[in-house]
């Protein structure tokens, strides 16, 4: 058995946690491994706690907790709240991500378009006690053993696009030149076509992947040169679930976890997939191994 069919075997294991409760999973003695990293995107929370999007991000945190080893990090690229990035939004975050702290999983996540930072600060203000290094923006980096994950903060008030603004920029391609042993992996919200970062990014040789969220569709494409990894949403709308990234010394393998769909007027894919089964099967065969420079 190729070692990505095994990731494969182990990340689809957890799909019987549809099946346990949060809190029985909690109770299992499960340790983290610093090496796995569960990725989420585009969560959209909102109340009442009985909607699709609460619903299916809970059933994302049973699978994660189902898992054994667990991830040791949780990121979330962007779109945490629903729409404008209201006070509740961030409070109910607050409350379904307890379990993932409860488990000894850190998380992170990046501003989307929907969010908004100062109402996020006012419920997360721990997350603010470190100075962040560009004024107004809220960026991350993730440490790993085998890899650092870079989170920008590709925000513009207002609009629905995205952009990186000079100071993230200058501060990136400065932050980059320090990577000359680790792999890193830069991304946030939203997609390289708006943030156009593919010059700063070819630079650093130690750069593996631009990765992002917004378009709720899973998608691989190499552009400018580089590889690009479009996350699903965990449960708005499009392609939804999530991905689990395994790292070892030499490649990252990505595993997708999607297990529905659906479609969306507003979704840049204008017309339905028609064999849902068909089309979820091909998505969750598409597991990049990357090659960790």
């Amino acid at each position: 058995m190729q070692r990505r069919d095994f990731l494969r075997m182990v990340a689809f294991a957890a799909f019987s946690s549809r099946y346990c409760s949060i809190e029985s999973l909690l109770a299992a003695d499960v340790k983290t491994d610093d090496n796995i990293v569960a990725i989420f995107s585009d969560t959209h929370l909102h109340n009442p706690e009985t909607v699709q999007q609460v619903v299916r991000f809970n059933q994302s945190v049973a699978k994660i907790l189902a898992m054994n080893p667990r991830p040791a990090n949780l990121l979330i690229y962007g779109d945490v709240a629903y729409n404008e990035g209201k006070i509740e939004d961030y409070e109910l975050f607050r409350k379904l991500i307890k379990p993932i702290e409860q488990a000894g999983i850190k998380w992170a996540i990046a501003m989307g378009n929907h969010d908004r930072i100062m109402n996020y600060r006012t419920v997360f203000p721990e997350r603010f006690e470190k100075e962040q290094p560009v004024k107004d923006c809220y960026i991350n980096i993730v440490e790993t053993p085998r890899a650092d994950f870079i989170l920008l903060d590709s925000y513009l008030k207002g609009q629905v696009r995205g952009d990186i603004c000079d100071e993230q920029r200058s501060w990136l391609t400065e932050t980059l030149k320090k990577y000359t042993e680790k792999p890193v992996f830069v991304g946030c919200h939203h997609p390289e076509a708006e943030t156009k970062l593919a010059d700063i990014l070819k630079a650093c040789p130690k750069f593996v992947a631009y990765l992002h969220g917004h378009h709720h569709y899973y998608r691989t494409p190499v552009q400018d040169g580089m590889q690009t990894i479009c996350f699903p949403s965990v449960g708005h709308w499009g392609d939804m679930g999530f991905m689990t990234v395994f790292l070892s010394e030499k490649e990252a393998t990505f595993v997708p976890n999607i297990d529905a769909y659906q479609w969306s007027k507003y979704g840049y894919v204008k017309t339905p997939e028609e064999d849902i089964e068909k089309y979820l099967a091909m998505l969750n065969e598409n597991s990049p191994v990357l090659p960790l420079p």
